[in-house]
């Protein structure tokens, strides 16, 4: 028993050494060598030369041990008997286990440096904390933002783009992500991933987060069973950014921080939490206004998956241009001909205010930021010309009434998740507008009550109705008064962390609906949330709309981090009342159906206050026909009585 205990007492104290590291373990094998070739020199020291003493008779037992290639120049059968075994141990003991941990060790390495644990020393960066659906989609979105990203770093003096992601695990999977998204492409080989969860301080040095030139944190998924809530980690790394800013040796800037919070009760904490320039986005809020004002006018989320992404036409741009001081709106014109000049930011103190939809008389003051709508940052250059060509006066006319909702607006909603008490909220700030939800989902509807229940002021002219049965079910489908709502809404859930999965019961669930709309005489307005961009395509033979939350989310992390105008500029245009884009009738400009050209709507548009943006066409076979944005100016669209006009209007 007890020869027992010291053979498991030796085995544990080898066992404690060797996993200290490969500097160890060569430090035992070397050990290990020398004490064979001791015990093999003793052996043939009797043997005489050339092992006369006891050096000799050792480095002659080493060399056997290191070298194989020795074992035919012995002489004498004892002699080459120990040489043999030396030979052998030779080859496992010398060759074996030098091979064996200098293997192991370069496989740690390798794959340590693969988990991006390797501290980065970088200056003017473009950090990215957290992996999540949006992550790859912001990459992309930088990535496109040529113009954006050009002047980005000519004023942070980088001479290129240095960007780096932080991920919790870093897997091939995420660089694969990377590679397969067509805005990034082959630019996926110069981003840098590294792992480490933001909340943490020690991984925040990691990535140098206090020389970045900013910093982009995209909030991750939201279940019920997180007793750590993605907005708490988000001002929780806000609070350690903040931290080790104020604890930094010398004058060290705080970086600028474009920071996504979900529950827009927490955006005065997020505020709080850090010290330095700062973006709040509340996604929210953001997606359950545009759900909002497309139950108000089908067609507007076409008009805004166009401006929030770079991978079709048109985006808002916003511009500083000292020379064009003292002039109005009005003369800017002609010197942006492939653009839309919709208004313009005028920073009070360090705060950017929006004032879109001026009057054509409006005159600009030092440091205004013109906001354009154009295909590319190249199509907002200014042109030489302001003087030499004039536009004509506009004509004045009593501005047009935007038509609110009449009657009870019946909405019904198929699923749950976290932005539906948002859109609660949003549809009671619309005044004189009476709404009537019936919620279909497996959500208990104890929860979505508590939910609801946490709106400070839902309106009594909200009414809500609460159904616990899955959607996903054309027998529940049938029991529903389909005709009777105006408008159904199709969620994707946020109780399914894998987009995919989300996607697929939205998608399914829209499909069963199809076949009980096409028995319809009245048909109410659809509208899809998707998770994943990819999955749109299943849905192009439909008529259907659909807001892909990640792709616009991403759209505003990432232009907003490059210029944080953006954001103030989405947040006006989202924003019940103040500048709205609608729908206008040619009927309500006086004008006929025809071959009109763009610049005549433009100046009819003037005429009543707004701005023409260009047109859509709601009853188009084509979806990718339906929206044209800022045509050429002198292009003749083609308009019948069923075209609407797309414009920027004040809401009063």
């Amino acid at each position: 028993m007890k020869r027992l205990r010291i053979k498991e007492s030796i085995k544990f104290f080898l066992e404690r050494q060797f996993v200290k590291g490969a500097y160890v373990q060569l430090l035992y094998v070397a050990m290990l060598i020398g004490l064979i070739s001791l015990i093999g020199g003793l052996l043939v020291l009797p043997s005489g030369e050339p092992t006369g003493n006891l050096g000799e008779a050792v480095w002659w037992a080493f060399l056997r041990l290191s070298d194989p290639g020795y074992l035919g120049d012995d002489e004498g059968n004892w002699r080459r008997f120990v040489s043999t075994i030396l030979t052998v141990l030779g080859y496992v003991v010398f060759l074996g286990s030098m091979v064996a941990i200098i293997t192991t060790w370069m496989n740690t390495k390798i794959r340590n440096l693969e988990q991006g644990f390797t501290p980065v020393a970088a200056k003017n960066h473009i950090l990215i904390l957290g992996w999540n659906s949006k992550t790859s989609y912001t990459v992309g979105e930088i990535i496109q933002s040529v113009g954006r990203l050009r002047r980005f770093l000519k004023f942070y003096g980088a001479r290129r783009l240095n960007l780096i992601i932080l991920a919790e695990d870093v897997t091939p999977e995420h660089v694969q992500e990377l590679r397969s998204n067509p805005l990034i492409g082959k630019a996926a080989d110069d981003i840098v991933l590294r792992s480490g969860i933001p909340i943490d301080p020690e991984d925040l040095k990691r990535v140098d987060s206090l020389n970045a030139a900013a910093i982009i944190i995209p909030s991750s998924s939201y279940t019920d069973h997180e007793l750590v809530t993605p907005d708490v980690e988000t001002i929780k790394t806000l609070l350690s950014l903040n931290a080790a800013a104020e604890e930094s040796s010398g004058s060290q800037n705080f970086p600028y921080v474009v920071a996504e919070i979900q529950d827009d009760n927490k955006i005065d904490a997020a505020y709080r939490a850090y010290s330095g320039p700062m973006e709040v986005i509340g996604s929210n809020t953001i997606i359950s206004r545009l759900i909002a004002q497309n139950i108000r006018l089908q067609g507007l989320s076409v008009v805004y998956n166009e401006l929030l992404s770079h991978s079709v036409h048109n985006n808002l741009y916003c511009r500083e241009y000292p020379e064009v001081k003292g002039k109005t709106i009005h003369d800017l014109r002609p010197a942006f001909p492939k653009a839309v000049i919709l208004g313009l930011v005028r920073y009070n103190g360090e705060e950017p205010t929006p004032m879109l939809n001026m009057s054509p008389e409006f005159i600009l003051e030092e440091n205004d930021r013109l906001v354009f709508m154009a295909r590319s940052s190249s199509d907002i250059e200014l042109k030489t010309n302001i003087a030499n060509n004039p536009e004509p006066p506009i004509q004045i006319k009593e501005k047009l009434k935007v038509e609110e909702q009449s009657g009870v607006v019946k909405i019904l909603i198929l699923g749950w998740n976290y932005h539906i008490p948002a859109l609660v909220r949003e549809l009671s700030t619309y005044e004189d507008e009476y709404y009537d939800i019936t919620i279909v989902a497996v959500y208990p509807k104890e929860k979505r009550e508590a939910k609801l229940e946490k709106i400070k002021s839902i309106s009594e002219r909200i009414r809500i109705q609460h159904v616990v049965e899955d959607f996903v079910n054309d027998n529940i489908l049938q029991k529903l008064d389909i005709p009777a709502f105006d408008n159904i809404i199709l969620v994707s859930s946020g109780r399914i962390l894998e987009k995919e999965e989300a996607d697929a019961r939205t998608i399914v669930g829209y499909v069963l609906l199809e076949e009980l709309l096409e028995k319809l005489n009245k048909k109410p307005n659809v509208l899809l949330e998707l998770s994943d961009p990819h999955n749109e395509t299943l849905l192009r033979k439909y008529k259907a709309e659909v807001i892909i939350s990640p792709l616009i989310l991403s759209n505003l992390l990432a232009g907003t981090a490059l210029q944080r105008e953006v954001n103030s500029i989405f947040k006006e245009l989202f924003t019940a009342g103040g500048a709205e884009i609608i729908f206008r009738s040619i009927q309500e400009y006086g004008l006929n159906p025809g071959q009109i050209p763009f610049r005549q709507l433009e100046d009819k548009a003037s005429e009543f206050g707004e701005i023409a943006l260009g047109i859509y066409k709601p009853n188009s076979l084509k979806k990718e026909q339906q929206l044209i944005l800022n045509p050429e100016k002198n292009r003749n669209l083609e308009i019948s009585s069923e075209v609407l006009l797309v414009v920027l209007t004040t809401v009063y």
